[in-house]
């Protein structure tokens, strides 16, 4: 989870001491980590990206202490104008900006700017790829902009340099550009100019020197490049209400793409509230007034049944959060906890314990992985072809982009994070997987020294044998993660129900791993029907 640096100046500032900070902000979803010098750390919660900056939480903090009632921002129309170039649709399509007028800008402003750019690069812009955010000395530049792609050879003077250098140097040479090359899919590069040819930015790697914010600026322009306009729409909200909250005049941006539209946009979404929901969720009686006055200390503005959303608030998307809000309003210290007085017992998974207790006593050890995993992991590594599969919109990380379609993957995972452990190593793991459905399986590794495919037979065998089954056959399999000759498959009333084998060496090398590898995976749902016939 993100830590915030909270410098206490910029809090007292701002209208907010330390001691309300640490009086309350806890109950805003958060743990308050150090609060000893002038430096505050505050970790929060990845689901509020506007208190990813001290103006959010100052916001947040007068709200929740009701030193003051929510506000409604206001927009003034601008100007200025963003033309989108064809182009560079097929790089980076989506761009949105605001103007800034009459800040005050310092030293401390302008190092809680750039914590909170990047806090936010980091989580809802996922490392620059989803959003990538701009901010600019506007006096220094002469609108209208445009935002298309020039040739690597083009070049300007980038942040951090005092030499102009083209755009494929700063990709090889810069920090940020060797960071965030990967994100740039060609030759086409995306640029931000000015009326006058000057480059505000070479998103998403770094911005020009000539746009650089000190501390005489008093009016900046905000660019947001990226993949996803809503995404887009949202952080330039989160970013503009904080610039608001310093007294600053925010004016729109129109955009000229293949529809015209104007960013910002503080449109205030409604929801109806839901009063029966919430109070069977939380097991509390409230009164609309408990309702109205538990929203309001939580920045929203009530009108009846229904909560008028402010815009920097994009991690609102069901009745559920309102209801969230309303508990953390109430204030969680007030709910009287209450003793569960019925014990039920889950069903549906006791024949699994028959694989579990059969392999534990073979000596392996049950370990839990993720269910998400990543398409080189599961093919590349293992010696596949890559198949369609099942797409995360939007993973956390590269490593959870796709649901797995088997678990061995994930044990060789294991193995690699504990190869400098003692042998034998053996593990095994029994869930989820998403082959044709969503199906339970179960997969084993065992790593050491000398072992070899009949160490892989006999813990099928045993296991089998533990389910008291007999009647089965083991067939030659051709697999690309074993060795040819060493891998065979389960054959059980004429269905393959599982496979194992010796893992072949390009997979262990691809996993780091220098000692012999043997293994097997077993599809649970086939034995269903059977081991209720066993029992």
């Amino acid at each position: 989870m993100p830590v915030i640096r909270l410098q206490r100046a910029e809090l007292e500032r701002l209208g907010i001491s330390k001691d309300i900070l640490i009086e309350n902000v806890s109950m805003l979803g958060a743990d308050l980590k150090d609060a000893s010098g002038e430096e505050i750390l505050v970790e929060f919660f990845p689901d509020r990206p506007d208190l990813y900056t001290v103006e959010g939480v100052v916001r947040a903090l007068k709200y929740y202490a009701e030193l003051e009632k929510p506000k409604k921002y206001k927009l003034k129309e601008g100007s200025v104008e963003i033309n989108v170039d064809a182009s560079v649709k097929r790089v980076r399509p989506f761009v949105v900006g605001a103007v800034i007028r009459n800040i005050e800008v310092d030293n401390l402003m302008i190092k809680s700017m750039m914590d909170f750019q990047e806090k936010l690069h980091f989580t809802v812009g996922r490392k620059r790829k989803k959003v990538a955010i701009g901010i600019h000395d506007f006096d220094k530049v002469k609108p209208p902009f445009i935002y298309t792609t020039k040739p690597p050879e083009f070049s300007f003077v980038p942040l951090g340099f005092d030499e102009e250098m083209p755009l494929k140097d700063i990709i090889e040479r810069h920090p940020k550009g060797r960071e965030y090359a990967h994100l740039i899919p060609g030759d086409e590069m995306p640029v931000i100019l000015d009326s006058e040819g000057n480059v505000l930015s070479f998103p998403p790697i770094i911005n020009g020197v000539l746009t650089q914010v000190t501390e005489s600026t008093r009016n900046i322009f905000i660019d947001m490049t990226g993949t996803d306009l809503k995404t887009l729409m949202g952080v330039l909200n989160i970013v503009s209400t904080a610039f608001a909250d310093r007294g600053a005049t925010v004016e729109t941006v129109k955009v000229r793409d293949s529809n015209v539209y104007e960013t910002p946009q503080f449109i205030y979404e409604r929801m109806n509230i839901d009063v029966s929901m919430a109070k069977s969720m939380l097991g509390i009686q409230l009164t609309n007034k408990d309702i109205e006055n538990s929203l309001s200390r939580m920045g929203y503005i009530v009108k009846g049944n229904v909560v008028e959303i402010p815009p920097y608030r994009m991690d609102i998307l069901h009745p559920v959060d309102i209801i969230e809000d309303i508990a953390k309003g109430y204030g969680y210290q007030r709910i009287t906890p209450s003793t569960i007085t019925k014990y039920v017992r889950g069903k549906g998974f006791e024949w699994e314990e028959r694989f579990r207790l059969s392999l534990i006593g073979l000596g392996f050890v049950e370990i839990k992985s993720l269910t998400l995993s990543s398409f080189r992991e599961q093919y590349d590594l293992m010696n596949l072809q890559r198949v369609e599969n099942v797409v995360v919109e939007n993973p956390v990380s590269e490593g959870t982009e796709t649901l797995r379609t088997w678990i061995l993957p994930s044990l060789m995972a294991i193995l690699r994070k504990n190869k400098h452990r003692e042998l034998p190593q053996r593990v095994f793991e029994l869930g989820y997987v998403r082959s044709k459905s969503l199906e339970r399986h179960v997969a084993f590794l065992w790593m050491d020294a000398k072992v070899g495919f009949t160490e892989s037979k006999s813990v099928i065998e045993r296991l089998l044998s533990d389910l008291g089954i007999s009647e089965y056959n083991v067939a030659e399999k051709s697999h690309g993660s074993f060795i040819a000759g060493r891998c065979a498959a389960i054959m059980l009333n004429g269905e393959e129900i599982g496979f194992f084998g010796e893992i072949h060496p390009h997979v262990l090398e691809n996993f780091e791993l220098t000692y012999p590898v043997v293994g097997g995976e077993i599809n649970v749902e086939k034995f269903r029907g059977l081991l209720s016939e066993i029992q």
